[in-house]
């Protein structure tokens, strides 16, 4: 009777090791799976964050360009509103009066003036005489 005993302790032993053995195996799918489905919710949540972080990134900076857009332009208007600008009509007047104020004559006299004096005539002179003119002595 001893060797029917050993016979079933051995076949008992063999027998848990083969059922922890399946069911490890499918507790380590079940983990597996588990992970899995934790990490795809985790990639889509990160996706989706960073599709709305993408939109929320692209409106932020329209609406930094528009707030940017007003405040320039209040600023412009309060300077325009607080500051003395001279008008188009205004400056075309004031560049019309300059013109017909400045004394052009006595300017363009002055510069011809200052062209004949500067420009030495005696060479002209000397040349065109020298090639021009003939001179004839008669002694009585």
């Amino acid at each position: 009777m001893e060797q029917t005993n050993q016979t079933d302790t051995a076949t008992q032993t063999v027998a848990p090791i083969r059922s922890t053995s399946a069911l490890f195996t499918t507790l380590m799918a079940l983990v597996e799976n588990y992970i899995n489905d934790i990490v795809q919710k985790q990639v889509s949540e990160i996706m989706l964050n960073h599709s709305t972080l993408r939109f929320m990134d692209d409106a932020f900076k329209d609406q930094i360009k528009e707030i940017a857009t007003d405040v320039a332009e209040d600023i412009v208007l309060k300077h325009t509103e607080d500051e003395y600008h001279v008008s188009e009509d205004a400056i075309t007047d004031i560049a019309t009066s300059a013109v017909e104020d400045h004394d052009f004559d006595s300017q363009i006299s002055d510069a011809v003036n200052d062209a004949i004096n500067d420009f030495d005539f005696s060479d002209v002179v000397t040349a065109a005489i020298k090639d021009n003119v003939t001179f004839s002595v008669t002694v009585d």
